[in-house]
């Protein structure tokens, strides 16, 4: 086993890998080996992401906006919990409980093609699949923040400095889900199949009103434009930032910290910035895939 990937194996948080990829504790591989037969119902929508990339932001958005459209009653504390997860309070996993859920569900995964259940992979019919993405500087900044506060919350062991979780793990892609560019790019290669949406988080954030809008009419909601602006106005980042502190599940109270882009700049030196627009280049040139950076 490489020290990189050691180095997560050693954290209580992340704690064994599956064909090559790290997994959190709570994602066993009895429950990846349970996505092949996992049903897809026709309403079912999905919210594909790499971890920090944008997940929770986008389900209040998805959430605000089926409960305008009057599809649905439920919190967007109630749709949480990634298809492929086990929490340590919950006797069952997340992918046995969702089939206990009332339709339209909103189901989110960080999975990838490989991984994930063939009708979220292969969507038919009905099926829309949301894919969040971020760039991969603030990226890294915000998984290695959260992983801090993890730690920081439930007191457990020292994890690695900045220098240390760049270069050893995001960089190298010894990461948990695995390497951020396959990630993104497994699912980008579905860009043009009409059950997919494609979300950047930069987009979002420079014009949230057509970013809701967006997903309104991919969703087949119809809304008007003060709609439209109320749900973006309740899901600006400090708006969103309240509703995630008052969460019922206490790890989701330590998802959102200062949700701007450019962040990474406080972190990088100039050396991993030019090592990670390498990596970028090498990895994104000629896919059609672009960031935007600040």
């Amino acid at each position: 086993m490489a020290e990189a990937t050691a180095s997560f194996m050693d954290d209580d948080d992340f704690s064994h890998v599956v064909k090559g990829i790290i997994y959190p504790r709570f994602v066993s591989e009895a429950n990846l080996k349970a996505m092949a037969t996992f049903d897809i119902r026709d309403d079912d929508i999905v919210i594909v992401s790499y971890p920090k990339t944008g997940t929770n932001w986008t389900l209040e958005i998805v959430n605000k906006i089926l409960s305008a459209g009057g599809r649905t009653d439920a919190s967007s504390d109630d749709m949480v919990g990634k298809l492929e997860f086990q929490y340590d309070d919950e006797s069952r996993p997340q992918h046995v409980m969702l089939q206990e859920c009332a339709s339209p569900r909103v189901i989110l995964t960080h999975l990838t093609p490989d991984t994930a259940p063939p009708g979220i992979a292969h969507p038919q019919n009905n099926v829309k699949v949301i894919v969040v993405m971020r760039n991969p500087k603030d990226t890294a900044v915000s998984f290695f923040h959260f992983g801090e506060k993890m730690r920081s919350r439930f007191a457990t062991k020292q994890g690695p400095s900045w220098d240390e979780y760049f270069m050893q793990n995001f960089l190298s892609g010894n990461h948990p889900f695995g390497c951020y560019f396959d990630h993104v790019l497994s699912w980008w290669e579905r860009r043009d199949d009409p059950h997919f949406l494609f979300l950047k988080y930069e987009d979002m954030k420079q014009d949230l009103p057509e970013a809701v809008k967006t997903v309104a009419a991919f969703l087949q909601v119809k809304l008007d434009d003060a709609s439209i602006d109320t749900i973006a106005h309740a899901c600006t980042f400090s708006n969103m930032k309240s509703t995630l502190d008052n969460s019922r599940y206490e790890d989701r109270t330590l998802m959102a910290r200062k949700g701007i882009v450019g962040d990474w700049k406080t972190m990088f030196t100039d050396e991993q910035s030019r090592l990670l627009d390498f990596k970028c280049k090498a990895k994104l040139e000629g896919t059609g895939l672009h960031f935007n950076f600040e």
